[in-house]
């Protein structure tokens, strides 16, 4: 389709002008990636400052299924600039962020580090991958698990296979 031919002649434009792609939407001479946007590839803590400005931090919670914390200022400047905006936070647990090690890693060339993360995570989803490796969406090459360029096309639907839909919204 269109869409899909247009990105892929801009990988090639883009690598042709020395900028390759080291994430699914980004491009960077070597060297000179996003370190801030690797942080939320590889679920690495980030601060945010300023208006509709996101956190993640890890849990200090050991009692608790949490293994992270993000916040978000509101988008609203007068609020903001009155300094009576209230963070409410998001508490990722385990499974949450299991799932996000997966589809976030993923968006990255280089894929997901299979001796970094924890053994769990990918046990818990070997049948999909499994079955992703099959349709040639994902592909292992020694440590390392990475979309396949018709992958990276289907990006979406990969990522799709490793949320799990709470049984609330699975039945409604």
């Amino acid at each position: 389709d269109l869409a899909a031919d247009l990105y892929l002649e801009a990988v090639d434009f883009l690598d042709r002008a020395g900028l390759p792609q080291y994430e699914i939407s980004n491009f960077a001479r070597p060297d000179f990636e996003s370190h801030h946007n690797l942080k939320y590839w590889t679920r690495q803590p980030y601060f945010g400052f300023g208006l509709d400005a996101h956190s993640m931090l890890r849990a200090n919670i050991t009692s608790l299924d949490v293994e992270s914390v993000r916040f978000a200022n509101g988008d609203d400047l007068l609020t903001y600039l009155a300094g009576s905006a209230q963070q409410e936070p998001t508490f990722i647990g385990h499974q949450g962020a299991s799932e996000e090690t997966m589809f976030l890693g993923l968006r990255l060339n280089r894929g997901i580090d299979l001796h970094t993360i924890k053994p769990a995570i990918t046990q818990s989803f070997d049948r999909e991958i499994r079955e992703l490796l099959n349709l040639g969406l994902l592909e292992q090459s020694g440590n390392s698990l990475r979309l396949t360029s018709r992958g990276r096309l289907l990006s979406n639907e990969v990522f799709e296979r490793f949320i799990t839909v709470p049984a609330a919204l699975a039945a409604g």
